[in-house]
């Protein structure tokens, strides 16, 4: 036996290192997956945050151009209004 260990020590001490170099490698890569697993959760989470956010700004800006129509509508109104008291102009209703 000692001379079939000291005939390939090489051989085996590559073989032991590789094998350590496997077993390494596979915990890195494991550990790897697991990051890339938090990343792809965290980029969902923000993702669907991004979404609800520009939905919330078209309805807002939707809402906003209906108030300033609002706005628009009552600031002509009050001055058919004043028109009308002030004897100017015709109604336009």
């Amino acid at each position: 036996m000692e001379t079939v260990i000291s005939q390939y020590w090489e051989q085996l001490l590559l073989i032991g290192a590789l094998i350590f170099h496997a077993a390494r490698s596979y915990a890195q890569l494991s550990e790897m997956r697991k990051d890339i697993d938090q990343l792809q959760t965290e980029i969902l989470r923000y993702t669907k945050w991004t979404q609800r956010q520009a939905e919330e700004i078209v309805e807002l800006k939707s809402e906003s151009r209906v108030l300033v129509k609002q706005v628009t509508s009552l600031w002509e109104f009050t001055n058919s209004i004043r028109d009308r008291l002030n004897g100017h102009g015709s109604p336009k209703h």
